[in-house]
């Protein structure tokens, strides 16, 4: 039973190690789609990573396929419709990573409240002490604030917003709301959390803007102009998400002309960030290189979760992180023929 790995990266060899018990494992020399075709025509089993598509040319050069499985929590580069039409479960990483993320979220938060590293950057660059002290002492001429009399809304309470919530708890905002159509208001009281009725009103409230959604066509672009607009003017949005959940260039101007406070950002809709991006020059945003679920406990153990969960897909128990459910009880068999159903 060959399991592919769609790139090599150094924190999957936990997951490498286990799955070697159902057979051989391979990686793609390179990420170009004739490649990664070739690789899986005798896959029964393909860790996608980020970045490489997995679309219905390739589930069609892999007649052996039995599960599709994402090292991650986002698995937007996997064509969940065509995996279920053919049968094929999908599984991601959700949850693997949720204390990393949920931690890096505070931190921003707290960076951002109170102006750490713009206050770093200004020191640094030989601005006098007592000049940047006055200003960074003086909340009327810069962003900052307390949390204690803040009002903190979190966009998506799935693995990692129910994590920041339970930890913003000890920092002790004034008010925690919440926006998340699929979450019960009961389940968000469980958390101290106040549900809003909708977006908008959700934003309307919020001193601090935190965004854990995952990327799906209904998210793509949710904080746009006319959400950027219902933000009051003192805001700051983080998105430690995915970054075409943000429409940037309604960001941008957002920023630039003073509409919303700050912000900071570890996920862009183009990654490697351009070197010529506005966000760039600006200097009420932090930008950090989508790291905010990277810690050495955090990948070893997203990749021996991800292999945990295969392994239990070939056994027969349904897995954690079940991406298509609907297809788990009408799946191909691990020992079927290498033809399609």
């Amino acid at each position: 039973m060959t399991t592919v790995i769609t790139k090599r990266l150094g924190y999957l060899a936990a997951a490498e190690r286990l799955l070697r018990a159902l057979g051989p494992v391979e990686y793609c020399p390179d990420q170009r789609p004739e490649t990664v075709r070739r690789h899986l025509a005798g896959a029964r089993i393909v860790l996608a990573t980020k970045g490489v598509t997995i679309d219905g040319d390739a589930l069609d050069a892999a007649p052996g396929l039995r599960v599709v499985a994402a090292p991650t929590a986002g698995f937007d580069w996997i064509d969940i419709t065509a995996a279920t039409a053919r049968g094929i479960p999908v599984i991601a990483n959700t949850g693997a990573a949720a204390d990393a993320v949920a931690e890096f979220t505070l931190g921003t938060v707290l960076a951002l409240t109170r102006r750490i590293v713009a206050a770093d950057r200004e020191l640094r660059g030989g601005a006098d002490w007592a000049a940047v002290r006055d200003r960074y002492s003086r909340a009327d001429l810069r962003i900052g604030g307390d949390l204690t009399t803040s009002t903190v809304a979190i966009v998506g309470l799935g693995h990692i917003g129910r994590k920041v919530a339970q930890k913003l708890a000890v920092l002790r905002p004034a008010t925690l709301i919440g926006y998340d159509p699929f979450l019960p208001a009961a389940h968000a009281a469980e958390l101290g959390v106040e549900l809003c009725a909708d977006l908008l009103d959700c934003v309307r409230r919020a001193d601090v803007l935190l965004l854990h959604v995952p990327l799906t066509a209904r998210t793509a672009g949710l904080v746009g102009a006319e959400v950027l607009a219902a933000l009051p003017p003192r805001a700051l949005l983080v998105n430690c998400s995915r970054g075409e959940v943000v429409d940037e260039p309604a960001l941008v101007e957002a920023l630039e002309s003073g509409r919303i406070a700050g912000a900071a950002l570890d996920v862009f809709a183009e990654e490697p960030l351009p070197v010529d991006s506005p966000l760039r020059r600006l200097d009420n945003v932090i930008l950090t290189p989508h790291i905010a679920g990277v810690t050495a406990q955090s990948d070893e153990t997203r990749a021996r979760e991800i292999g945990e969960r295969v392994l239990a897909a070939a056994a027969g128990t349904r897995p954690v992180g079940l991406v298509n459910p609907e297809v788990w009880d009408n799946r191909r068999p691990f020992d079927g023929p290498l033809e399609p159903k």
